[in-house]
């Protein structure tokens, strides 16, 4: 008889490996392919963090440290696995996403992908965007970030990925989580201010969320405040959004403004991160049905 193993999968949407791979992760992503402007647009960006996202590696490598995790807590077989929307290795090709935020463009579409590859029983483990563990996962990166100054001259600067108003507006439980997030990290960090904005809006039109990263950063420098820490709260791994959006767009503004730029990492694969990652499968395992454990083929998913 052979012994059960409960696989693990993390999603992610994924993100070239090389500019070369950019054109056809665009059309993956939009359904269409990129017009030469926003190619030519999206290409320069990639060329200044160095030619390639760094997230399908990162995700990688938290799948790699969460199986050593959960091995060293369970007493069954565990296997974690990585895959990715729009890029390699497929969802398809994973089976067997990594935000804790829920929305119909991230976590709908992990859901669909799922569905359309015969996981229709795949639970999706969702919820965890106010758990004590993710929690301190970023607080300890906004920690590092500041190096042991004096967070009282500091305003945090939260930030997150922008949708468009009316899916929010349809109900998506996108801002109020994140809001619930940043509600347990204010007083975790007791910093001199803070403020919540939105970054990297989309090339479409229509209207989006805010306030908007800028709009942020001017009321900040009109107050008076002189550093300014930005903590990606929206985001589990460093990506393009963080590397480029953040890191030379958004540092641009606020030195112009003639405010100190600093920027917490991303979770990435922190040990803090994974495990916080290990404490949502686990406490998923002890609650659903024995029967399931030991003989359901299909495993959890974390999403992003």
């Amino acid at each position: 008889m052979t012994e059960s193993v409960v696989d693990v999968a993390l999603l992610a949407f994924g993100g070239p490996g090389s500019t070369q791979q950019i054109p056809d992760f665009l059309q993956r992503m939009t359904g269409r392919p990129a017009n030469p402007d926003t190619l030519k647009v999206v290409e320069a960006r990639y060329e200044l963090i160095g030619g390639a996202s760094p997230l399908p590696d990162m995700t990688a490598r938290q799948a790699r440290a969460l199986q050593a995790r959960l091995i060293q807590e369970l007493a069954f077989p565990i296997r974690v696995r990585h895959g990715f929307l729009y890029t390699e290795p497929t969802v398809a090709e994973c089976l067997a996403p990594l935000s804790p935020f829920s929305s119909r463009l991230t976590s709908g579409k992990y859901r669909a992908a799922l569905d359309a590859t015969g996981g229709l029983k795949v639970p999706l483990l969702e919820g965890w965007y106010a758990s004590r563990g993710f929690v301190k996962a970023i607080s300890r990166r906004a920690a590092a970030a500041l190096d042991g100054c004096d967070v009282n001259e500091w305003a945090v600067l939260f930030t997150a990925h922008n949708v468009p108003l009316e899916t929010i507006m349809e109900g998506d439980p996108y801002v109020d989580q994140l809001q619930q997030t940043i509600a347990q990290l204010v007083p975790a960090l007791v910093p001199g201010d803070w403020r919540f904005a939105f970054q990297s809006k989309g090339r479409g039109g229509g209207e989006w969320l805010e306030p908007e990263v800028d709009d942020a950063v001017r009321t900040l420098a009109g107050e008076g405040w002189k550093k300014v820490l930005v903590v990606p709260v929206g985001f589990v791994s460093d990506n393009v959004e963080t590397l480029y959006d953040l890191d030379i767009v958004l540092r641009r503004q606020i030195e112009d403004a003639g405010m100190e730029y600093r920027r917490s990492a991303a979770p990435n694969d922190s040990p803090a991160f994974i495990e916080a990652l290990a404490d949502v499968v686990i406490d998923y395992l002890a609650r659903r049905p024995v029967e399931h454990q030991l003989h359901h083929p299909d495993g959890p998913q974390a999403h992003g």
